[in-house]
C-alpha cells in the first residue's frame, strides 16, 4: 500500500504544481551581515560564543519545516613558527651566496678554455717572396696558470723559412712553457711566402697546454689569419714564332726575371710539352729529364734565359701550347716544385707546309721501307714549293744514320757529302736552280747508298731538311724549314733444308740398303730451319709425304708437329728462332718400293715451304727447299747405289 500512497502524493503534488488556481506562498527573505566569523580547523566555537540562527525554509507540502539551528564557534590561538621558518631560509640563502662569491673571488682554482686567448696579427696583403711578419698573443685570464704550453702554427703551401734559405715550412711548434694567471705572452714569427698574384692563403694557430694535477692535453684554436698575395716575385716572358710548318725545328726562348726585393734561390722552371712537340735540346740543358731547369740564384731585377729547341709535328691548322711554370724547389726533393709562383705559355699554329718533301727508297715512298739484305739502294727526293709565293736560296740537307752505313756508303753526283759532319748538302753554289723556286715548282735530287752486308738488324735512316727564305710575315719565321724522315730496314735471309739418314739419328731404322722391291725400309729424316741476321718469330715449315711413303709417328724436335694422314700434310710450327741459330726436326718414315720404282730414286719428303716473321722489320719472310729423296750422304760413307731401288732377291 506504501507504493500506492506515494503515487497518490506525487499525483497530488503535480496537480498543485501545474494548477492555475493555486497562488504561490510568500517566502521570507533574509539579508546578509558583514559580521566576521573566525572558523578553525576543528570547527569548534570560540569561548565568546556567537549565535547564528538559520532562516526558516519555505514550507513544502507534506514536508515538515525544521526548527532554527544554532552553531557556536571558538577562536583558535595564533602560531608563529611559519615566520621563523621563512626568516631562517632567507638567512641560509644569504650566507650561501656570500660563501660562493668569496670562493670564486679568492679561493677558486677552476680553469676554462674560454679564458684562454690566441690571436694572430699580421698584414692582409704581402708580396710574393717577401717577408710576412706575424705577432701571436697568448693570454690566460684564468685564476691558475697553464703548464707545458706549445704554440702550433700551420703554414700554407709556399711558406719558407727566413733564417734558412730554401727550407719549406709546413708546421712549426714553438714551446711557450707556462703562462701565469692573467699573463699575456707575445711571440713574433717571420716567414717568407710565395704564391701567384691574387692567391689567398691563411695561417692557422693552436695553443696546446696542460693544467696542474691533470694528465690531459687541452687545445684552443685561434681565428685564422687570411692574407692575399699582392704581387708575384717572378716574371716569365716567352718569345716564339706562332706559325710553324709541320716538321719545322723551332726555338722557344723563356726569360725568367726577378721582381722581388730579396734574392731568390733554388728556383725551378718546368715545361709541359704537347704531343706535337718533340724536344731536341735546350740551353742551358735540363737538370732533370727534358723539362726541368734549376736557377740557383736570381738577384733583384736580374734575368736569365732558357732556350728550348724542338721539332713541331701535326696537321695543318692544328694548334697546341707549351706550358711553363716556375717556383721554389722543395727542400726534400730539389726536382719538385713546392709552390707555383707564375706561369707562361707558347702557342703554335701549324700552317700548310711550305715545302712538300717526297723521299723514295728503291721506288717506295713509305716512311718505313724494308729492303733485301745487302742490296744497293737508290734514294730519290722530290721537293715542291706549296706556297703562293716564291722562296729563295733553298738549301737541302740530308742527314743519314744507322748501322748499315759506312763513310763511303753514299754516292751523289750533285750533292756534297761531308764525312766530317756526315751530311749530304745541296745549295745554290752547286745547284743554281735553288736560288729561286716559284710557287708549285719542284726540284729533284738523287743519290745511291751502298750498305754494309751481313749486319745484324741493319738499317739506315734519312732526315731531309729544307731551308729557304721568303718575304717576312708577321708571327711567321723568315727562315723556313721543312723536314722529312724515312727509315730503311734490311730484312733477314732464312734457310730451310733436309737430309735422309739411316740409323744415323735417335731412331733405329730397319730394312735393306739399297731398298728392294717389295721390302720395307725405314729412314730417319731431318728438317732444318735457320735464321739469318735478324730474329724470327712465328716460324712454320709445311711439307707433305708422297703417296707411297708411310709416316711412322716417331719424331723429336722443338715446337709443335702435326700430320694429316688423309692429305699426308706435315706441319712443323717452330715458333721463334734467334739470329743465326737453327732448329731441327727428326722424324721417321718408311717405304716399300714397287716394281715401277726399280732403279729410281724415290722422294721421301716433298718440297718444304718455310715462312717466318722478321722481328726487326716486321716483314714476312719466305723460303723453299727441294724434295728430299732416299739418296744418302756420301760423306757419311754411303755409296750412290744405296740411293736407288734394287730388285727383289
Amino acid at each position: 500500500m506504501s507504493d500506492i500512497r506515494n503515487q497518490e502524493n506525487i499525483d497530488e503534488l503535480r496537480k498543485r504544481l501545474y494548477s492555475r488556481d493555486v497562488s504561490p506562498e510568500k517566502t521570507e527573505r533574509h539579508t546578509l551581515t558583514d559580521e566576521k566569523v573566525e572558523v578553525s580547523k576543528s570547527w569548534e566555537a570560540p569561548q565568546n560564543t556567537h549565535k547564528t540562527t538559520t532562516p526558516s525554509v519555505a514550507e513544502v507540502p507534506n514536508t515538515p519545516v525544521p526548527s532554527a539551528v544554532t552553531t557556536d564557534f571558538k577562536p583558535k590561538p595564533k602560531r608563529h613558527y611559519r615566520l621563523f621558518i621563512m626568516v631562517s631560509s632567507l638567512l641560509i640563502f644569504i650566507f650561501g651566496a656570500g660563501i660562493s662569491a668569496l670562493y670564486l673571488l679568492f679561493g677558486g682554482n677552476q680553469i676554462s678554455s674560454d679564458n684562454i686567448g690566441v690571436v694572430i696579427a699580421g698584414p692582409t696583403e704581402v708580396g710574393g717572396g717577401e717577408e710576412l711578419a706575424l705577432q701571436l698573443s697568448i693570454s690566460n685570464q684564468n685564476t691558475v696558470s697553464i703548464e707545458s704550453a706549445t704554440l702550433i702554427l700551420d703554414y700554407p703551401a709556399g711558406a719558407q723559412s727566413v733564417n734558412e734559405t730554401g727550407r719549406n715550412l709546413y708546421e712549426e711548434r714553438i714551446p711557450i712553457n707556462s703562462v701565469a694567471a692573467g699573463e699575456v705572452k707575445n711571440v713574433p714569427v717571420r716567414i717568407a711566402v710565395f704564391g701567384e698574384e691574387g692567391e689567398e692563403k691563411e695561417v692557422l694557430a693552436t695553443i696546446e697546454y696542460r693544467i696542474e694535477g691533470s694528465n690531459g692535453t687541452f687545445y684552443k684554436d685561434a681565428i685564422p689569419l687570411k692574407f692575399r698575395i699582392s704581387s708575384t716575385p717572378l716574371v716569365l716572358r716567352v718569345k716564339n714564332v706562332e706559325k710553324v710548318a709541320a716538321g719545322q725545328m723551332v726555338d722557344v726562348t723563356l726569360t725568367v726575371q726577378s721582381n722581388a726585393s730579396n734574392p731568390l734561390n733554388n728556383l725551378l722552371v718546368q715545361a709541359e710539352y704537347p704531343n706535337g712537340f718533340a724536344f731536341e735540346e735546350s740551353f742551358p740543358p735540363p737538370v732533370f729529364g727534358d723539362s726541368v731547369w734549376l736557377v740557383e740564384e736570381l738577384l733583384p731585377e736580374q734575368t736569365t734565359d732558357i732556350t728550348v729547341r724542338g721539332v713541331v709535328r701535326g696537321l695543318t691548322e692544328e694548334t697546341f701550347r707549351i706550358n711553363f711554370e716556375a717556383g721554389p724547389a722543395d727542400s726534400e726533393n730539389q726536382y719538385v716544385m713546392s709552390s707555383r709562383l707564375t706561369d707562361a705559355w707558347a702557342d703554335f699554329t701549324i700552317e700548310r707546309p711550305f715545302i712538300d718533301i717526297d723521299v723514295a727508297i728503291n721506288g717506295s715512298n713509305e716512311q718505313n721501307v724494308v729492303i733485301s739484305p745487302g742490296s744497293q739502294s737508290t734514294v730519290d727526293i722530290d721537293i715542291t714549293n706549296t706556297l703562293d709565293e716564291t722562296v729563295y736560296d733553298m738549301v737541302v740537307e740530308v742527314v743519314p744514320g744507322g748501322n748499315a752505313l759506312r763513310e763511303d756508303s753514299i754516292n751523289s753526283d750533285f750533292g756534297f757529302y761531308d764525312s766530317n759532319s756526315g751530311t749530304v748538302r745541296w745549295e745554290v753554289s752547286n745547284n743554281p736552280s735553288f736560288s729561286q723556286v716559284f710557287p708549285g715548282s719542284s726540284r729533284n735530287l738523287s743519290f745511291d747508298i751502298d750498305p754494309q752486308s751481313n749486319q745484324s738488324t741493319a738499317s739506315f735512316n734519312l732526315v731531309v731538311n729544307v731551308y729557304a727564305r721568303r718575304i717576312a710575315e708577321t708571327s711567321a719565321q723568315e727562315q723556313l724549314i721543312g723536314t722529312s724522315e724515312t727509315t730503311a730496314k734490311f730484312s733477314s735471309r732464312i734457310f730451310v733444308g733436309g737430309q735422309t739418314g739411316h740409323n744415323a739419328g735417335i731412331f733405329t731404322d730397319t730394312g735393306p740398303l739399297p731398298p728392294r722391291v717389295g721390302q720395307t725400309t725405314s729412314y730417319t729424316m731431318t728438317l732444318v730451319a735457320e735464321a739469318g741476321v735478324n730474329d724470327l718469330t712465328d716460324a712454320v715449315i709445311t711439307t707433305s709425304l708422297p703417296l707411297y711413303v708411310t709416316w711412322l709417328d716417331n719424331f723429336q724436335g722443338e715446337g709443335e708437329v702435326s700430320y694429316n694422314s688423309v692429305s699426308k700434310q706435315l706441319e712443323w710450327r717452330i715458333g721463334s728462332i734467334d739470329t743465326r741459330k737453327r732448329k731441327e726436326l727428326v722424324f721417321q718414315v718408311s717405304i716399300t718400293p714397287s716394281i715401277s720404282q726399280l732403279d729410281s730414286v724415290p722422294t721421301l719428303v716433298n718440297a718444304q715451304q718455310f715462312r717466318a716473321e722478321d722481328r726487326f722489320t716486321g716483314a714476312t719472310l719466305r723460303s723453299e727447299a727441294p724434295a728430299i729423296t732416299i739418296a744418302l750422304s756420301t760423306e757419311a760413307g754411303y755409296s750412290k747405289s744405296d740411293g736407288k731401288v734394287a730388285p727383289a732377291n
